[in-house]
This record gives structure tokens, sequence and C-alpha cells, in this order.
């Protein structure tokens, strides 16, 4: 498995693994009680899903890590991912919650922030800005 040695890390390996369409590592990657995983119990099931609706329209262009904060066994990292997907470019603001479950971080849930919704410039978003969006969904 890529490096999962730091919250910051695991986000980045992730990023890679959606650019080579390594879907198998983005399922391993995840919590096993996050809500994906409720989602998408079965492995090779969530595979098929990657490849079917992303695998050839998703594009990464570029991951910004923004801020990271750890306490102990959990973290939360600001990141802002530029992409293309079905042709269209498109980015959003990530705040991801992870955890270490004892053999690395992993990812446990996201709140989004799309551009239209940033009361900051992406470089200057922190962790208020999420906690104080008024839409906030967390998946």
């Amino acid at each position: 498995m890529p490096d999962s040695s730091s919250p910051t890390q695991l986000i980045l390996a992730r990023v890679e693994a959606f650019r080579r369409c390594d879907f198998g590592f983005i399922f391993d990657t995840y919590h096993g009680d996050s809500n994906f995983r409720r989602q998408f119990p079965d492995r090779e099931e969530y595979v098929r899903y990657g490849w079917a609706n992303l695998g050839k329209e998703f594009r990464i262009h570029a991951c910004t890590i923004l801020r990271e904060e750890i306490d102990g066994r959990v973290a939360r990292v600001i990141f802002s991912l530029e992409f293309e997907l079905h042709g269209t470019q498109q980015g959003y603001a990530e705040l991801a919650w992870l955890e270490d479950d004892g053999e690395g971080w992993r990812y446990r849930c996201g709140q989004k922030l799309m551009p239209d919704e940033f009361p900051v410039p992406a470089d200057r978003l922190d962790f208020r800005h999420f906690d104080e969006a008024l839409n906030k969904v967390l998946y």
C-alpha cells in the first residue's frame, strides 16, 4: 500500500490512486466504520462502480494541501482539488477527517465547499470556514 504514514500523505496517495484509477486502493484507505464502507461493503463492487462512473471521465489536474491538524489518532486535512469530469473543468475544497486504525491513516468522512461557497480565497480557507458553512453535508 502506498504511503499513509501521515494524514497529508494519505490524501496525496488517494489523489494519485484516483489518477491511476486504482479504485481498490481507494476502497482500502476508507476507514472500516466510514459511511462509504456502509454504502459499499464489497471491495470488488466498488472497483466496478469506480470504473463505470469515474474511470474514463475523471481527471485530476491539481491537489493542494492547505491545512493539517493532528490530535492523537484523529486528524483533519483541508485540501483543494482541480479536476475535469465529463470534459468540464471543476474544483472544490474539502475538509477530510481521518483516523489512524492501528495500520495507518484511513479516510473517515469529508465535507466539500464549492468555489461559490468560499468565504475567502481557497489558500486562506481554515477549519472554521467549514464549521460555519450554511449547507453542511458530510459524506
